[in-house]
């Protein structure tokens, strides 16, 4: 329930916004989108790929509309044939790479960027430090639930936090 009334209020605070901001509107007309459905970000990024042809790059900011049914376990991965179809873009075997790392390989590759081809293909993008930078406000939230602060994002932890608020109070 209250999840449902963020998002109510969340959908609310965007259409208000875009409504009162005549420039996302004019961005909106231009990627003939609903000026409600995205971010002045996702429209900037949503024109200039409908002006490179990029088919990927628009059917993925199209499938991020304001109200698509997208977890965060869905960041970063795609459908099967998607993930076949930016493989494919990408000139490697599909389910080596995540979708973002396909969409910055097709990208390096169009600018001939051979050292962030290479970075990506090598896979040391996702080396782990070893060392992880808390924040104090990560600390404090991580200290009040009990947990590892460096397991977790400030995101993860904020969440978890609104589920054991919310199950104390039912």
């Amino acid at each position: 329930m209250r999840t449902l009334m963020i998002s109510a209020a969340a959908l609310a605070l965007t259409a208000g916004i875009a409504a009162a901001n005549p420039g996302v509107a004019q961005l909106a007309a231009i990627a003939g989108v609903s000026p409600n459905a995205f971010t002045q970000a996702q429209l900037i990024q949503l024109i200039e790929a409908q002006r490179d042809n990029d088919d990927i790059t628009v059917d993925f900011i199209l499938s991020q509309a304001a109200g698509a049914d997208v977890t965060r376990s869905d960041m970063g991965t795609v459908s099967a044939s998607g993930d076949a179809q930016l493989a494919a873009s990408a000139g490697v075997e599909p389910g080596r790479f995540t979708a973002n790392e396909l969409q910055l390989l097709i990208e390096a590759r169009q600018q001939n960027d051979n050292e962030m081809v290479d970075f990506i293909l090598s896979g040391a993008n996702r080396a782990q430090s070893g060392t992880s930078v808390v924040t104090p406000g990560q600390a404090q939230l991580a200290a009040s639930l009990g947990v590892d602060a460096s397991q977790y994002t400030f995101s993860e932890l904020t969440a978890l936090y609104a589920e054991r608020y919310d199950a104390e109070r039912s």
